[in-house]
């Protein structure tokens, strides 16, 4: 999906809820491409796509209103460019 619409978002969860159950419960989220668990201020990182920011605000909100989810914030990708060494 290259001229679609590429997101990073960004979470802080529940230290209650274990991870690997938060991140069964995203896995199912259409859009979801990869998640990646993290160390520091951030939790986990989810990266997505989609072909409208429609698509991409209902996937963030289904985010959010994931159980576990306590904050998450959106970074749009702007420009992609890779590293080809």
């Amino acid at each position: 999906m290259q001229n679609g619409i590429s997101v990073f978002i960004g979470a802080i969860t529940d230290e209650k809820m274990g991870t690997s159950k938060i991140v069964e419960k995203l896995r199912r989220i259409g859009g979801v491409r990869k998640i990646y668990e993290l160390t520091g201020t951030l939790d986990i990182m989810i990266f997505a796509q989609s072909d409208s920011l429609r698509e991409i605000n209902a996937l963030v909100e289904s985010v959010r209103a994931c159980e576990g989810v306590r904050e998450a914030t959106t970074y749009i990708v702007l420009e992609e460019t890779e590293n080809k060494q």
